[in-house]
């Protein structure tokens, strides 16, 4: 009778060792799909900088841009107002911490991450009717600012000019569209990860 007590004691102790193992083995791999999630979401705060830094080289790039070419002070302004607005409103939309994937919980994380999405939809939307509006006034301005010049800009120099803002354009609006897939292929990576988690928890 005892050394069947002492057996069911021993399996009793080897039973918690094992659980001790599985919780442990799942911490650790909660902290690593948590550092993971993390990892993914430095592409937005890289972008958020390089932004930042493409707005002010807009700021310069521009006003030389408006000398050169007798455009209107109007047309310079708003260029200066929707990209300023855009770039905070990126910055806005991508802001996160390191706790909010290390240590808080992660269903509120993934209603971020729903938010984030919805948020970035919009954004592209409203970007899309802005540049609509945007491209024709720049182009209308600079044909007829280069026109108004009384020659000290070559009609090469103008066509040259608006053919490269055209591709310019058209290449900006695909590295958008580019990244914009990116952010959002991001977030449901994350999402996913996060609902596999917590039901591996429950």
């Amino acid at each position: 009778m005892e050394t069947k007590n002492n057996e069911l004691e021993e399996m009793r102790q080897q039973l918690g060792i094992l659980k001790e193992k599985i919780d442990g083995q799942k911490l650790i791999n909660d902290k690593l799909i948590r550092q993971s999630m993390l990892n993914k979401m430095s592409f937005m705060k890289k972008y958020t900088w390089v932004s930042f830094f493409l707005l002010a080289y807009i700021y310069v790039a521009f006003f030389s841009l408006r000398e050169q070419f007798n455009m209107s002070w109007l047309l310079y302004i708003a260029t200066v107002i929707i990209m300023t607005v855009n770039v905070l409103f990126d910055a806005y939309i991508n802001r996160f911490s390191k706790d909010q994937f290390l240590n808080n919980d992660l269903i509120a994380t993934s209603k971020r991450m729903v938010r984030m999405k919805k948020l970035r939809k919009r954004s592209l939307l409203i970007g899309i009717i802005g540049m609509s509006i945007w491209s024709p006034w720049f182009f209308t301005e600079l044909y007829y600012g280069a026109s108004s010049s009384n020659g000290l800009v070559s009609p090469d120099y103008m066509w040259g000019t608006i053919v490269g803002g055209l591709i310019g354009l058209l290449a900006g609006a695909c590295i958008g569209i580019w990244i914009y897939l990116r952010m959002q292929s991001i977030n449901s990576d994350i999402i996913q990860e996060i609902e596999e988690l917590t039901k591996e928890t429950e």
